[in-house]
């Protein structure tokens, strides 16, 4: 484990290296008039994974380590002004499980105001701080897919309409919406109905989107509560009831002088499914730390994290070493996770990733 480990600091230490000599980053934006702008940029995570594989407990053996080269997400973003109260978003995300791209999202944003925005078409549905920031802005690289597990057409997407809104700049926002839902099960037409909202008492984080770590930035203490339900979509037998998910999730980050930024976090989740486990009935809880150096390291700094995952008996614990370029545009990782599948007679198994993220 230690030699796998130092593997992938190694690796690590030469991406660093490599790099340090051809970072370039820009914004391609046309602006057709005062009014009216196109907007175009992208985003890549790709990664090296080695993966403990268990043996069958019909053919029992040692276990092996099973290595992947991965691209993770590769994503263009559009965004168009054409009135000066309307906005169109329009970006696609490259399925490394299919090996297809599908659209992210493609929705028409009316803004009249920052207190008053109604969105329609496909968007991330109102839920978590983690499904908010979506895999580029996480403190952590992988995705805490074990707690955040809110249903979703896809990449925690559907189509629907939302009415959001920042007020006093963002220290308080809400998200309220109705989306198509889980329609794989049953024959009722019901909607998803979705809801957040946050209380910001340090500085503001305005805008529908949001981070789990602002680099030392501004201070942060947020509140945040979502619910998610829908009825006649689980099936019970021969009938179909209703799915309700809800959480609350809290992000602390302080600067610390010139020492650096310390980050937590956690959330805790809960999900009724009728009693469903196949569907991930059931309830868990996310607690992660992070602290950025404060002083240089070459091109970037150096942030030491942990994450800790709990869902009914299964469990993920992370733990890895960030460094960071220019905040969430160009990082490199390398961590170790553990993960339990709290299935009886199953071991803990280990996987070690090195992974790369840039966005322009």
């Amino acid at each position: 484990m230690k030699r796998t480990f130092t593997h992938c600091l190694a690796a690590l230490g030469v991406l660093i290296v490599l790099m340090s000599s051809s970072i370039a980053f820009g914004q391609a934006k046309i602006n057709m008039d005062d009014m009216r702008w196109v907007s175009i940029g992208g985003g890549l995570r790709t990664a090296f994974r080695s993966t403990e594989v268990q043996p069958d407990t019909e053919a029992p053996g040692d276990s092996y380590y099973r290595k992947n080269f991965d691209l993770d997400d590769i994503r263009l973003y559009v965004n168009a002004q054409v009135h000066k109260d309307f906005q169109v978003e329009f970006n696609t995300e490259y399925d490394g499980d299919s090996n297809h791209v599908q659209v992210l999202d493609a929705v028409v944003k009316y803004s009249p105001r920052p207190y008053l925005n109604i969105w329609m078409g496909r968007h991330l549905v109102p839920s978590d701080r983690a499904n908010l920031d979506g895999p580029f802005f996480l403190n952590a690289y992988d995705y805490p897919g074990l707690v955040s597990r809110y249903p979703g057409l896809f990449a925690g997407r559907d189509n629907g309409v939302s009415v959001n809104g920042d007020i006093k700049g963002g220290k308080f926002k809400y998200a309220f919406g109705m989306y198509e839902g889980m329609q794989s099960f049953g024959e009722s037409d019901s909607l998803l109905y979705a809801g957040r909202v946050v209380a910001n008492l340090l500085a503001p984080e305005p805008g529908y989107y949001n981070s789990s770590t602002y680099y030392g930035e501004k201070d942060i203490l947020a509140v945040g509560f979502a619910f998610q339900h829908q009825s006649d979509v689980v099936p019970v037998g021969v009938n179909f009831e209703g799915f309700t998910g809800y959480n609350v999730d809290l992000l602390f980050e302080k600067k610390l002088s010139g020492m650096g930024a310390v980050s937590l976090e956690g959330a805790w989740y809960n999900y009724d499914y009728q009693g469903q486990a196949f569907l991930g009935d059931g309830s868990g809880y996310l607690a992660e730390g992070a602290f950025l150096f404060g002083k240089q390291l070459g091109i970037g700094k150096l942030q030491p994290y942990f994450r800790y995952q709990d869902f009914q008996a299964a469990s993920v614990l992370d733990t890895g070493l960030n460094y960071i370029i220019r905040g969430h545009s160009a990082r490199l990782s390398a961590f170790w996770t553990q993960a339990d599948s709290g299935l009886p007679g199953d071991s803990k198994a280990n996987k070690f990733t090195v992974g790369t993220q840039f966005q322009f």
